[in-house]
């Protein structure tokens, strides 16, 4: 029989051709897209550590800060400057052939219309390049390396977007003023015209030194030792010769390193990619499910017929099973195939946007084989789990008798809905609120209760499907008594396969809907901190801070506002890490006497002001858990290696801005070579109206283009701006499960037309025309997508809640939600129900009346 079995299988995929073509779209979509994540992870891991290599391939060694303290100083970007006079030491030991000092400066470039360049998708750099002859490893794409103060080379993507060309003359602005140069070369990676995102500008090394404003401090020392030294004694030497926390690595140090910060950003990148794809496998089954249940039901009397002849249950089950498990190995290899040039879209779309990703090399690893197998033909056999059982039970007298079948028990159904339900929401909120330090029980618990919760929710509804649809298609019976009330009446005899239908739809929705609260939430909370905790009136920030990742300014801008008599305060505000306790902490750095003025830390001991260099001020929470009082004294380790110990003189409440405040005063003490600024705050002075003010900051804003000076409004618009573009980005990725939904409504509407065959030509034989039949399948097409959408509504609006309550305080304190979107997603469900009925309603317009008729 297995063999007959078999055959079966085979002829009734074949005579049911367009199901499984469908079917098997809807896993390769899932498959593919988590086949895509895995194959673009390992492939971009691969080019970018080629790339590192091919960076730092002839920096023999290198000459740097020693790292206070694990984490401090290379784990994060800061980095702690060394002495410029050590390059003296440096080519003093034997077996050194090349040195080069290296240092990353602030920079703008100034277009001729006077607009600051706007970097795609990371920060403009100034960088040191002695050309493809030097140690950095950069290539050069045309032209030739710069020389001297009047000679620069840019990358090449920036130079091609931006329209320069080789003979231009380009303005720029570093810490030290404006300079013009010319544009001699355009450099890149040898498999990008791009540094990982980032614009650069590239200087020769005396230049570099003198513009970047050195102040007699480099980031690095690179070294190229001459052929035949030994690496190891040369190292050995130069750590005799170097002071103390200055350190000397390998190349193969620095690679490892490297190439471990960029794993650490894949292995994220490639997780969010992930996260998305089980969610497109998630509502493929759904899919799944639904077509092989409606086909159960309309192969009655073949199923039946088996029995008759003879067939066990068991025989029967196995058909089914077969015909997924073929369907699903078929689907697992297209979809694996498919992942390739999904990864090759993703790279592209984010190249697009700046993201300066080589064109990897695409590695289908085993790995993504065998899960991209588990997942597809998994997702296939756990989705015909139930349809094979209920096929199982059909009994032989069904072929005789087909009105003999399985009428839901709403009962079961019901029970089974709250069951699920209430286990998944309580493991949802024991992993937000009980087990989230845990990165494993998060997963497991609010990972697991989501989609539990998602089943729960989708058998539940169910339950409600015929009087929803009874209530949405009122308007539609109202203003079409034949054709509204004949779609209506459809949609609610049938509430299993609506609510089926619906809940592929609904998962889309729902997260969307979660993300929109959890972004509306934020975004009000973000607009009600800072108009609690600061009172300027104006905010200091790299120029571009709003378009992307930036370096910080220096400090002269906020010490030329300070000048200003129309300004009463301005503070720059840094940020840095040093050891407490053991502990890596973020420290907050501002000129603490002007502070007072300008922002609100709800100060419950001591005074702001008087902040000085041998203090520090320490958020309530934090000097609990640190057992602090005021007037304790904590040892600070800076990242410089520098220990302070320091007095408790201030305790706050508000923890907006972080636990621990220093004044800058201290923090120029303990960092060689000085700071980069991150933003700053300045505040008009008593009687100085908005207008005098503006035209004050203007000076200071032509002096210093490379800072953007903007009012609070202006920045939390812009803060405003990248949530919303967070929103869009999870909107866009998960489209293509909502697309694949809107295809799973389009699948259960043919199948039903398919189904109400005699039905529908009966109704054309007794005067229905074309048009009204394919409207009235196109109103329950609609009455399905907006009855997923208001139960995913629902639902995602419970989950942003619920995420949003889980959030820390400091980040989201209160509630908001976006009456917007929820109007456009029905509007979106609307249209998409329309589009899901296309196929259907004319090929129940187009259906043979007489065929139609005489179909038993």
């Amino acid at each position: 029989m297995a063999s007959s079995t078999g055959l079966i299988a085979r002829r009734s995929l074949r005579a049911r051709i367009g199901r499984t073509i469908i079917i098997t779209l809807a896993v390769v979509a899932g498959v593919g897209f988590v086949s895509g994540s895995f194959v673009l992870a390992d492939s971009l891991t691969r080019s970018f550590d080629q790339l590192i290599e091919e960076l730092v391939d002839d920096v023999d060694l290198q000459v740097r800060a020693e790292e206070a303290f694990e984490g401090g100083t290379f784990d994060d970007g800061e980095i702690t400057p060394i002495p410029l006079e050590l390059v003296d030491t440096v080519e003093a030991v034997d077996g050194v052939a090349i040195v080069e000092p290296d240092i990353e400066g602030a920079v703008q470039i100034i277009k001729d219309d006077g607009e600051l360049v706007q970097p795609a998708g990371g920060p403009l750099l100034g960088v040191v390049w002695s050309g493809p002859d030097g140690l950095t490893g950069a290539t050069l794409k045309e032209g030739t390396n710069p020389v001297g103060p009047d000679q620069l080379a840019l990358d090449k993507a920036t130079a091609d977007r931006e329209g320069f060309e080789i003979g231009d003359t380009i303005t720029y602005v570093t810490d030290t003023g404006t300079w013009e140069a010319e544009l001699v070369g355009t450099m890149g990676m040898s498999d990008s015209d791009s540094f990982l995102g980032a614009s650069v500008l590239a200087l020769d090394i005396p230049t570099a030194l003198d513009r970047y404003d050195a102040q007699g401090f480099v980031d690095y020392i690179n070294v190229g030792l001459d052929d035949g030294a030994d690496p190891e004694a040369v190292r050995d030497a130069l750590e005799a010769a170097l002071p103390e926390l200055v350190e000397v690595v390998t190349n193969e140090e620095l690679i490892e390193e490297a190439q471990e910060q960029v794993g650490d950003f894949i292995s994220v990148f490639g997780t969010g990619l992930l996260i998305f794809a089980f969610v497109t496998a998630f509502v493929a089954a759904f899919i799944i499910n639904n077509v092989f249940q409606i086909t159960i039901g309309q192969r009655l009397r073949e199923l039946a017929l088996l029995r008759a002849i003879g067939a066990t249950g068991k025989q029967v089950r196995r058909l089914i099973t077969l015909e997924a498990f073929v369907i699903g190995v078929i689907a697992t290899v297209v979809g694996i195939f498919g992942g390739l040039a999904v990864a090759r879209f993703i790279v592209w779309g984010f190249n697009q946007a700046g993201g300066g990703f080589p064109t990897p090399g695409l590695i289908l690893a085993p790995r993504t084989i065998i899960i991209a197998s588990i997942v597809g033909i998994g997702v296939t056999m756990l989705s015909v789990v139930i349809p094979s059982r209920r096929a199982a039970k059909i009994p032989p007298v069904a072929a005789m008798r087909p009105e003999i079948g399985f009428a839901a028990i709403r009962a079961r159904r019901l029970a089974v809905g709250v069951g699920l339900t209430s286990v998944g929401v309580a493991m949802l909120l024991l992993g937000l609120f009980v087990a989230s330090g845990s990165a494993a029980g998060l997963i497991a618990l609010a990972g697991g209760g989501g989609l539990i919760m998602f089943i729960g929710v989708a058998s539940l509804s169910a339950t409600i499907a015929s009087p929803m649809a009874k209530i949405l298609g009122w308007p539609a019976a109202k203003l079409g008594p034949v054709v509204g009330r004949l779609a209506r009446d459809n949609v609610a005899r049938t509430p299993r396969r609506t609510s089926s239908s619906a809940a592929a739809l609904m998962i889309g929705v729902a997260l969307v809907s979660t993300a929109a609260v959890f972004a509306s939430s934020l975004r009000n909370s973000l607009s009600a901190a800072l108009d609690r905790a600061i009172t300027a009136e104006y905010i200091i920030q790299p120029a571009g801070a709003a378009d992307g990742p930036s370096t910080g300014f220096d400090s002269d801008a906020i010490l030329t506002l300070n000048e200003l008599p129309e300004i009463s305060a301005a503070t720059p505000v840094r940020f840095t890490n040093a050891l407490i306790d053991d502990e890596r902490k973020s420290l907050v750095v501002v000129d603490a006497d002007r502070s007072v003025e300008l922002v609100d830390l709800d100060v419950i001991e001591g005074d702001l002001g008087a902040l000085s260099a041998t203090s520090v001020a320490v958020q309530e929470g934090a000097a609990d858990s640190a057992d602090l009082a005021l007037g304790d004294q904590v040892d600070v380790t800076f990242a410089s290696g520098e220990v302070r110990a320091l007095q408790v003189d201030v305790i706050y409440g508000d923890d907006l801005f972080g636990n621990w405040f220093i004044d800058v005063e201290l923090h120029d003490e303990v960092t060689p070579g000085g700071a980069s600024d991150a933003f700053g705050f300045a505040k008009l002075a008593d009687g100085v109206d908005a207008a005098s003010g503006d035209a004050a900051v203007d000076e200071v804003r032509a002096e210093f283009p490379q800072v953007e000076i903007i009012s609070q409004a202006e920045f939390l618009q812009q803060q405003e701006n990248q949530i919303n573009q967070l929103l869009t980005v999870i909107t866009f990725l998960l489209a293509f499960a909502i697309v694949i939904a809107v295809i799973g409504i389009s699948i259960t509407l043919a199948l039903g037309v398919f189904e109400r065959t005699r039905e529908i030509g009966l109704l054309r034989a007794v005067g229905m025309t074309r048009g009204p039949m394919a409207m009235s399948v196109t109103i329950e097409s609609i009455i399905v997508s907006v009855f997923g959408a208001i139960i995913g509504i629902v639902l995602g609006t419970f989950l942003g809640v619920v995420l949003s309550l889980a959030v820390p305080d400091n980040v989201i304190s209160e509630l908001a939600f976006s009456p917007g979107i929820i109007v456009a997603i029905l509007i979106g469900a609307v249209v998409a129900g329309g589009l899901a009925s296309i196929y259907p309603a004319l090929k129940a317009s187009r259906m043979n009346v007489l065929q139609a008729i005489a179909t038993d």
